[in-house]
């Protein structure tokens, strides 16, 4: 059931103004803010108290994260692409993360993945194909 609105009339012209969004649509733009800046994911707490408390991170891109919030980031980096109905690759994972140089972190992003795969966040989207032409979605969809 859609929860209604105290202030409806103001929460339109804000809409219509695009100084906020539609019910739903704004983690998608905080996880492709994040990603623009090769930040770590968000952080979401909801209690009683405080309601929803989302926090960002300055973090230096891949060097500065540690494994288990690299892998965060790849889920997110999955859920975004599986929301624009595409799918996530080692070269998408590599732009995310702002790593230049392919030889250098295709072994490194390969392994994150396989690890991702392995702890269920992400799956193959289908068939097997060569490793080359392998894309992820999120294990859920």
């Amino acid at each position: 059931m859609r929860e209604l609105l105290r202030n409806g009339l103001l929460v339109n012209a804000l809409r219509l103004m695009d100084i906020c969004e539609e019910e739903g649509t704004g983690w998608d733009v905080v996880i492709e803010a994040c990603e623009e800046a090769h930040l770590r994911s968000p952080e979401a707490r909801t209690d009683e108290l405080d309601g929803t408390v989302v926090t960002l991170f300055d973090v230096d891109g891949f060097g500065g994260m540690t494994k288990q919030q690299r892998k965060e980031a790849v889920y997110w980096h999955a859920c975004l692409y599986y929301a624009r109905r595409d799918a996530m690759s080692n070269q998408s994972v590599r732009e995310r993360f702002g790593l230049d140089d392919p030889r250098a972190s295709r072994l490194a992003v390969s392994r994150l993945i396989r690890e991702c795969c392995e702890e269920g966040l992400i799956r193959e989207e289908g068939p097997t194909v060569g490793t080359r032409y392998r894309r992820y979605i999120p294990a859920w969809a």
